[in-house]
């Protein structure tokens, strides 16, 4: 048999545990929250997406392991994504894997980084924020 009601935000919140309930929070889907139970394996190199991320992310994103404070996008120590969707975000373009609500409340938009990054380069950085925010 399946439930089809809704939750409240509290509840909902209380069901899917803190990451996810942050990552809803923010716009982001739960499902681009990784597991607690599954280690997921790593694509990219977090050593050398260290110097990347620094250069080209920090300037508008915080994220204490980089020791950035840059306040034109999200907080990316709040919200753990996955690295996949961290990939998506770089890609294509923070509104990827951002909801309409998250979105209202920047006044710019991160681009999409594929025709300036390699996709090693994309997957570095993304290696990179994962490890740092998944400790």
């Amino acid at each position: 048999m399946r439930w089809r009601g809704s939750l409240s935000a509290s509840a909902g919140a209380a069901l899917l545990g803190p990451a996810a309930a942050a990552a809803l929070a923010a716009g982001v889907a739960a499902a681009a929250v990784p597991s607690k139970t599954a280690k997921p394996k790593i694509v990219g190199s977090p050593v050398a997406g260290k110097p990347l991320f620094v250069s080209t992310c920090g300037i508008c994103h915080v994220l204490k392991a980089a020791g950035s404070a840059g306040t034109a996008g999200p907080n990316l120590d709040r919200v753990p994504l996955a690295e996949p969707v961290v990939i998506k975000a770089i890609t294509l373009g923070g509104a990827s894997v951002m909801g309409q609500s998250a979105l209202a409340k920047y006044h710019t938009r991160m681009p999409a980084y594929r025709n300036v990054l390699s996709t090693t380069q994309i997957q570095d950085i993304a290696a990179y924020v994962y490890r740092s925010t998944h400790r």
